[in-house]
């Protein structure tokens, strides 16, 4: 049975190898992950389109919605907690796993006590029998949370990566069969609980930790506050991400809440897309090297600079192209989300970077001013917003892109005193990106204003589509500063050193002539607070 091997310090990790290497590796397998998973589960649901009915799917909807809501409120924050911790204890995983038995026990309970109350209360009686079985879906995640904790603690994403394809595969093709042989809704509930079984049993496999029920008071307190912050956090993230639809649905209506939703959406999965892993994998390194301030520092950099040429350009590209993307995928009925599409592209593109300043904020153990600012940007979402309401969606898109400035502002702030980075050192590794976000939607626009009226939106979007991909492969060719060049050389060349080398050719791994932290001291190079290396 393969085993985690060292879950201690972490040393085990960079002792072998790079940690830029390592975290480029597992952002990767985590990316392969998210393609099979598209690749299994979009035929598995237009197949289950066609042989459900759309009561089958509302049920089976009702039945997650509590599942995944009984999963928030219980799970709590010691998976996290097992990840960041330096020492960590047998005492530690036996802890939190009894934790975990004790509140998904607790919350298969309350599902199953629920249930005949749940069904009158949406009027269907197939719940009541429903949700006791989805209730075993939910126990059995709450027992995969220390395998994910010792994986993610890790960098053992390939693992993880293989886990979750798994999960996926046996879950749509369970559903599949049984929705053939003519199970309903039922098709949904047993294809779910088959990837949660075969999550739970490999997971075991994988990670080879044998299950100890054994309740340490010591090591619950030492995981205690760092967890409940957690907790917290995630649950503020979750009313956050839902505070201004409430507001706009409440003081606008159905129909523009429908409008801005539409526009929200998107951003969002394009968001939890680029976040799928990054900021896990740089919380984990992150905490492997919080004691290293050094290289905390220019660690922290590399990431503002990687982070910020993938999240600027690529909301700047969808925000340019939005008039002809809302209406070629949406049709033409959704083009008054256009206007709030663009505004959330960029408050979406500073969300991205405020994801992994708090992943490192997260690292050092500062959990619970997190929670004061998250509290801070829902009370500036939900007051702007009602201000807002005069100028309908558009006035509330502002509110939000405001509160989300407001955060980025206080995060970075936060991340200052962290690290002892100046204010230079956070903003210029995103001079790269501002200088080629700018230039693309220069671009797009230009093209957009010299095509004729008449052209089709279709058109419009194909071209603009085109210039997006001979931009990208240009500014990554012609890229005229050297710091970028050296970070998109060192990706590239965990695929392909070759690709590499034909493109860049050889670039050296400093920065000349660049601005260093200012809390860089003692025998260190000139350039050893704004080297690429972590």
């Amino acid at each position: 049975m393969p085993q985690t091997g060292d879950h201690g310090s972490g040393s085990r990790l960079h002792d072998r190898r790079s940690l830029g290497v390592v975290a480029r590796q597992s952002v990767m397998w985590a990316y392969i992950r998210t393609g099979v998973v598209g690749l299994i589960s979009v035929p598995a649901t237009i197949v289950l389109a066609r042989l459900l009915s759309p009561s089958d799917f509302g049920i089976a909807a009702v039945a997650f919605f509590f599942a995944q809501l009984a999963s928030k409120l219980s799970s709590g924050g010691f998976g996290l907690s097992l990840v960041r911790i330096k020492e960590l204890r047998p005492d530690h995983l036996s802890t939190v796993f009894a934790l975990n038995v004790v509140t998904g026990a607790l919350g298969c309970a309350v599902l199953v006590f629920a249930a005949p109350y749940i069904a009158r209360f949406y009027a269907t009686p197939e719940l009541g029998s429903v949700l006791p079985v989805v209730a075993v879906t939910f126990a059995l995640g709450s027992l995969t949370m220390v395998q994910q904790a010792l994986l993610t603690r890790d960098l053992r994403y390939r693992e993880l990566a293989t886990i979750g394809s798994l999960d996926v595969a046996v879950g749509s093709i369970t559903a599949v069969v049984f929705a053939w042989f003519g199970f309903r809704y039922w098709s949904l509930v047993l294809g779910d609980l088959s990837g949660a079984f075969v999550k739970w049993i490999y997971g075991v496999w994988v990670v080879g930790w044998h299950v100890r029920l054994q309740f340490a008071p010591a090591a619950a307190r030492e995981l205690s506050s760092f967890a409940m912050g957690s907790y917290a956090r995630k649950l503020l993230d979750h009313f956050t991400r839902n505070v201004d639809n409430l507001v706009i649905g409440r003081f606008l209506g159905i129909v523009p809440l429908g409008f801005y939703d539409k526009a929200f959406s998107i951003c969002n999965k394009v968001f939890n897309k680029m976040t799928v892993v990054g900021p896990a994998v740089s919380f984990r390194i992150f905490a492997i090297i919080q004691d290293d301030p050094l290289r905390f520092q220019r660690a922290f950099r590399k990431v503002i600079m990687t982070v910020t040429l993938a999240g600027y350009l690529v909301f700047a590209a969808l925000g340019a192209m939005a008039p002809s993307l809302i209406v070629v995928v949406l049709g033409e009925k959704w083009r008054p989300s256009v206007i709030p599409f663009q505004i959330l592209c960029v408050a979406f593109s500073f969300r991205v970077l405020n994801q992994y300043a708090n992943a490192a904020e997260q690292a050092r153990g500062w959990i619970w001013p997190q929670i004061w600012r998250m509290a801070a940007q829902v009370g500036c979402i939900i007051v702007g917003v009602y201000l807002a309401v005069p100028w309908g969606i558009t006035g509330a898109a502002v509110a939000v892109l405001g509160a989300t400035i407001v955060m980025f502002f206080l995060t970075q702030g936060m991340m200052r005193t962290a690290t002892g980075l100046g204010w230079a050192d956070v903003l210029q590794p995103q001079v790269p990106a501002i200088t080629g976000a700018a230039a693309l939607i220069g671009m797009l626009w230009g093209l957009d204003a010299i095509m004729p009226r008449a052209t089709s939106p279709v058109v419009v979007l194909a071209t603009q589509m085109s210039a997006t991909g001979l931009f990208a492969l240009a500014f990554a060719w012609w890229c005229p500063f050297a710091e970028a060049r050296v970070l998109m050389h060192e990706i590239v060349s965990d695929v392909s050193p070759r690709a590499a080398s034909l493109v860049w050719g050889s670039v050296t791994t400093t920065r000349k002539g660049g601005r260093t932290p200012r809390a860089q001291t003692g025998s260190e190079p000139a350039d050893a607070g704004t080297r690429l290396a972590p």
